[in-house]
């Protein structure tokens, strides 16, 4: 303030107006709550934070309209089941932390974890399952991007010409090396979790919004080392989700 502004302004000041915008901005965050637990697709994703020198999480939760911070103590499902209040998304988009797992009717999987997960299956050893998983999935990736431009008898076919794609690799024997081995397993649970997207354009098949929604309060922490007081938390989560949201 004092450099942009010729502005003398002290921490104690700061600290006052912070605790006088916390009412609207609870209020506005209660609302912007509303909005997301409305929307038929929601994505979630979270982060570490610091509140009081302890390790407490960062929840975003993103509608079609709006996106919503929530920080608290722990990382558990619960966050999640105590945000959405009996809501139930048709879609829910995440990775696949188990916390984020059951929340909607159905899931989208996060394609660009699962290239994570291909690269190091493929780092780890493994030359049959890994790449050929992550050539897959690349090429669902492209036809994501294109959907704009494709007809949805199109679409579906591409839809059907993956899912048989996928059979044939999980046909395969289990592959011997662990990471690959771990990923091999995981698909055969979640198979029906990987391609919603591509006949339901709402769907994104990443959670990258997500994580772009949550990149400032990442940088935020590294700066700043998190908050001191509980409030100072709940005051930043919703700024947080009127700023994104906005």
């Amino acid at each position: 303030m004092a450099e942009a502004f010729g502005l003398a302004i002290s921490e104690g000041a700061i600290a006052n107006i912070l605790a006088r915008a916390e009412a609207p901005l609870l209020a506005a965050a209660a609302a912007i709550a509303e909005a997301v637990r409305a929307s038929a697709v929601i994505g979630s994703d979270e982060t570490s934070a610091r509140v009081g020198g302890n390790t407490w999480w960062q929840w975003v939760l993103l509608g079609s309209t709006a996106i919503c911070h929530v920080i608290a103590d722990t990382r558990a499902a619960s966050v999640v089941v105590g945000f959405l209040n009996g809501a139930r998304p048709e879609v829910w988009v995440a990775d696949r932390y188990g916390g984020q797992i059951g929340h909607g009717k159905v899931r989208q999987i996060c394609l660009a974890h699962l290239l994570r997960d291909a690269k190091y299956a493929i780092e780890d050893g493994d030359e049959g399952f890994a790449p050929g998983f992550r050539w897959m999935v690349l090429r669902a990736v492209a036809i994501g991007k294109r959907r704009g431009e494709l007809k949805d008898a199109t679409l579906a076919k591409y839809r059907t010409d993956l899912e048989k794609r996928l059979d044939r690799l999980l046909s395969a024997p289990v592959p011997n090396r662990p990471a690959a081995r771990r990923l091999f397993r995981a698909m055969r649970r979640d198979r029906d979790d990987l391609f919603r997207f591509v006949t339901r354009r709402d769907v994104p098949y990443t959670n990258n919004a997500c994580e772009r929604a949550l990149r400032p309060s990442v940088i935020f922490r590294k700066v700043t080392g998190g908050f001191r007081a509980e409030w100072g938390a709940k005051v930043y989560a919703a700024a947080a989700s009127v700023i994104a949201t906005g």
